[in-house]
């Protein structure tokens, strides 16, 4: 268990109180899904967890999903939820560590210094016999502002990679499934080409994945590096809209990659532009 990046259910479990501890669902859907996770978080949720929405505490000045939010809005967001820059921030999913991750990166990359994922998510805290509640947990505010250190170095713009495809300085790696990538499969979200960015590497993400855990080190730089990355040399990472892309960023730093961006446009930006290029 790596544990600058996770937590088991039996160390929450025996941590949760923490004066200085705040716990969040950050469960979202798949787009081909039709789930309320926040209705789900309701019913059943671990003691003294907040639901927080990755789509809703985005940027809004584009229809982009769930790209990255405003300084201000993260800050204020953070504050009301008790979080300050000090405060140890345990991020839970309740599907297949599908989307812990972009919680984590977000986090991370706006200045959340201690931020770790429960390893297994919701269902293995309940499997584990640990105890769950319904209904909205209690907001107490932090006493001092959340205040953020946005790290840019984390991700990447369209441009970034356009100009990438002149230089070719970093690797592209793909979460996408292979039939998405190679545009055998159609794209879930309508009006998207089907491809890839050239030059382009695909590491589906669910192959990282196993009972909502990343798999262990070995057998993640063994996918890697069959999948012809470089792991010494920079990368950036996408898929089709930001979200399972922070998998592959979460696996990377596992394995002490140096240089990770992640491009938050993804495909959902760069599949719907025809100028842009695009091979399968």
């Amino acid at each position: 268990m790596e544990y600058d990046y996770f937590v088991t259910p039996q160390w929450l479990f025996e941590h949760q109180n923490n004066a200085d501890l705040v716990i969040l669902d950050v469960s979202a859907p798949m787009p081909t899904q039709d789930i309320d996770y926040q209705a789900l978080y309701l019913e059943r949720h671990i003691p003294h967890a907040h639901f927080f929405d990755l789509d809703e505490v985005a940027d809004k000045t584009t229809s982009l999903p769930h790209m990255l939010p405003s300084d201000t809005l993260f800050s204020e967001t953070l504050t009301q939820l008790g979080i300050s820059n000090s405060t140890t921030v345990i991020l839970y999913d309740q599907g297949n560590l599908f989307s812990a991750p972009r919680g984590w990166w977000t986090f991370t990359t706006l200045g959340c210094r201690n931020v770790r994922i429960l390893a297994g998510g919701l269902q293995a805290w309940v499997e584990a016999g640990f105890a769950t509640e319904q209904g909205e947990a209690i907001k107490a505010p932090a006493q001092s502002p959340f205040v953020v250190e946005r790290h840019a170095q984390r991700y990447a713009n369209k441009q970034q990679l356009l100009d990438n495809l002149e230089t070719k300085q970093k690797q592209i790696v793909d979460a996408r499934s292979a039939d998405r990538f190679y545009g055998r499969a159609p794209e879930p979200r309508p009006g998207l080409r089907s491809g890839h960015i050239p030059g382009s590497k695909n590491v589906p993400w669910n192959e990282l994945v196993i009972d909502g855990k990343l798999k262990e080190k070995t057998e993640l730089k063994q996918i890697f590096e069959k999948s012809g990355i470089d792991l010494s040399q920079p990368i950036i990472v996408t898929c089709g809209s930001g979200m399972t892309a922070a998998i592959l960023f979460l696996a990377l730093t596992v394995l002490g990659c140096q240089s990770i961006a992640l491009y938050d446009g993804s495909w959902a930006q760069w599949g719907a532009e025809s100028a842009l290029p695009c091979e399968c």
